[in-house]
């Protein structure tokens, strides 16, 4: 592997989005925007809702549109070591990088107009929520009245948000 190279994998529940070598990932934090490259001390951080770039080890560049997870980065000894590209481990690397998120995609991957129509009825329903003219029975919370539209609300914008977030990586330039 050339010089600047590291192990990434960027994984979600149901499966591998990216394994390989990458020279550097960047992506957004609680903490602000954070550039991976190799030699980066060990840490683990959350991953905020954003568009992560990767650049892999050819030059190609990724987007993916990360909903929240983690990241470790491991600069123990043979980290990378079962870290697996082709044909077998990336022999020599020590540096390893795994972005841990819940939902993730490929910038390539994102169903734009489904993401359209998500959009629009999040927005629809924050507009309803906001303005109290709230969807009989949209609570479940058994009529008693309570918490119940303030987390409608609150998973309307997250909805709203998601739907966002898809469509801004899907359009953004590589």
């Amino acid at each position: 592997m050339p010089d600047g190279v590291y192990g990434l994998e960027v994984v979600t529940p149901e499966l591998s989005l990216m394994a390989g070598g990458a020279r550097s990932v960047v992506l957004e934090t609680s903490e602000g925007a954070l550039t991976v490259l190799d030699g980066h001390m060990s840490l683990v951080s959350d991953v905020a809702p954003c568009l992560v770039r990767v650049e892999e080890a050819d030059g190609t560049v990724l987007r993916l549109a990360v909903h929240s997870g983690f990241l470790q980065v491991d600069t123990s000894p043979g980290a990378a070591a079962g870290l697996a590209e082709g044909d077998g481990p990336l022999p020599g690397l020590s540096t390893r990088v795994t972005v841990l998120a819940g939902v993730a995609e490929l910038a390539e991957a994102i169903d734009v107009p489904r993401a359209e129509l998500a959009k629009e009825a999040a927005a629809q329903r924050v507009s309803e929520l906001s303005s109290g003219r709230s969807i009989v029975g949209d609570g479940g919370d058994g009529g008693d009245g309570g918490d119940a539209p303030d987390v409608a609300l609150a998973q309307a914008e997250q909805a709203l948000a998601r739907a966002e977030l898809r469509l801004s990586v899907a359009a953004s330039p590589s």
